[in-house]
């Protein structure tokens, strides 16, 4: 099963939409993804006094991005409207979520560049993470963070709406797991480096890219091992600050079965920033930062047996 399968709306059908229909149909389309009845109704009244005051421009602005997000190696910024339309349709989703340690990733940003460092559970971690924050008085944080997006971020539709409210940069997914693309060492290598490359600009323009460095969703809900590959953005530029995060509760709101969302809380941890240069090489705190994030996790999500680190 996957979100095609919840809408009727394809991509070429939403965005050849004209303002009005657009106006009338994103409401009932995003509000389906929401498994629970009255939260799913209470969700397509809400989205519709948000998406019913916005202009044709608006429209046309929202339905070019939803086009064209994902086609270019680039930083994607937030259409305002998209942010806004992300935020309140989380409202239903995101329940009572709690936020630790907020300063830690305030004081790093404040000190220079800066990435996160997060588990990975559910597709819908980045939103969350943003909605969380939002609601809990650090928008101003969750506007600068920019998820660095594997390909099926904008795979169809639904993610592309979810996209197009949060900072993204594309960014090729590890070519070990049997769900990816297939791509030549060299053309990994190339994508690789551009992504570092587009990563460097972008946090010395005061953005924060939030990293997944298990490259892939958890199956198990325990932590897996990290990509050793993912040491070439630590070294992007230095000093650069390294937010160890963990993230609890998305995998229960987004399983990976189900391309639904069930209501739920969302726990989110930052710990103090770990200084490439300062506390190792770039290779030494991707060990250091794994080890953060399970000191913040739950007995269910602590890592199982095994390396730390794979290919």
């Amino acid at each position: 099963m996957d979100a095609e399968s919840v809408s009727p709306i394809d991509l070429s059908s939403l965005t050849g939409l004209p303002p009005a229909q657009l106006r009338e149909l994103l409401p009932g389309f995003l509000a389906a993804f929401i498994a629970d009845p009255a939260a799913s109704r209470a969700n397509r009244a809400r989205v519709g006094q948000v998406v019913g005051a916005w202009s044709d421009q608006t429209c046309l602005e929202v339905l070019e991005l939803l086009g064209t997000i994902g086609a270019d190696h680039r930083l994607y910024t937030a259409h305002p409207a998209c942010r806004e339309l992300s935020r309140v349709w989380s409202t239903d989703v995101v329940l009572d979520p709690t936020v630790q340690g907020a300063e830690h990733l305030e004081g790093a940003l404040e000190r220079g560049p800066t990435l996160i460092a997060c588990n990975h559970l559910s597709y819908f971690d980045t939103t969350a993470t943003d909605a969380a924050l939002a609601y809990r008085g650090h928008a101003a944080l969750a506007d600068r963070l920019v998820a660095a997006a594997g390909p099926k971020v904008y795979l169809d539709p639904f993610r592309r709406v979810a996209a197009s409210g949060l900072n993204t940069l594309p960014v090729p997914q590890s070519t070990s797991f049997a769900h990816t693309e297939k791509l030549s060492p060299r053309e990994l290598a190339r994508k690789a480096h551009e992504s570092v490359e587009a990563t460097r600009d972008l946090v010395q323009r005061g953005f924060c890219l939030v990293l997944y460095p298990e490259g892939s969703r958890s199956r198990t809900g325990h932590l897996g091992p990290f990509l050793r590959g993912v040491h070439r953005y630590f070294g992007c530029v230095e000093p650069l600050s390294i937010v160890p995060t963990a993230i609890v509760g998305t995998d229960r709101i987004m399983p990976v079965s189900d391309p639904r969302l069930h209501p739920g809380t969302v726990g989110l941890s930052f710990a103090p920033p770990v200084v490439v240069g300062e506390a190792g090489t770039a290779r030494e705190v991707l060990e250091i930062v794994r080890e953060a994030i399970v000191s913040m996790l739950p007995a269910d999500h602590q890592p199982l047996p095994g390396p730390s680190l794979t290919a």
